[in-house]
């Protein structure tokens, strides 16, 4: 955002409330997934993921930012929550606590990856460039939860 000509203060805002859609979900995603099971939570989640992309590519106003960065956040709450009772729902009580911990570790791993990335495509590409770049990863995630999903 400060590329774009916003203050810090501005991008610190729009961080914060992109952190807060990032977690306050989690206060009822849990009952969401019990009433709906976890693949809608999952598809809802990319479906939010790409809607941000689409907002984010669409502008640059401080609107834009805020509107992408908290739907966002929601989208990756739903993902991120669904995704992890899936992989707990899949797996033994005995493997349960080993696979939660390696998942972990690979998802942290390849969110300090896509950081680096998306700031090196922010630089050569821009803005806009890195919100389309997601829509075919969000594309092929989405096709993979439909087709080897199972309801809960």
């Amino acid at each position: 955002m400060t590329g774009a000509g916003y203050s810090e203060a501005l991008a610190g805002d729009v961080v914060r409330w992109h952190v807060v859609a990032m977690f306050a979900p989690s206060f009822f995603t849990g009952f969401v997934i019990k009433r709906f099971g976890t693949v809608p939570v999952v598809v809802t989640g990319l479906a939010l993921l790409v809607a941000s992309a689409l907002v984010a590519a669409s502008g640059v106003s401080s609107h834009h930012f805020y509107g992408a960065l908290i739907v966002l956040g929601i989208g990756w709450n739903f993902g991120f929550i669904g995704a992890t009772t899936m992989l707990a729902s899949a797996v033994s009580a005995d493997e349960r606590a080993v696979v939660q911990g390696t998942n972990d570790t690979l998802i942290a791993l390849a969110a300090t990856i896509c950081v680096f990335a998306s700031g090196a495509i922010v630089v050569e590409y821009g803005w806009t460039n890195l919100a389309l770049a997601s829509l075919p990863v969000l594309a092929v995630a989405l096709l993979w939860v439909l087709m080897s999903g199972r309801p809960s």
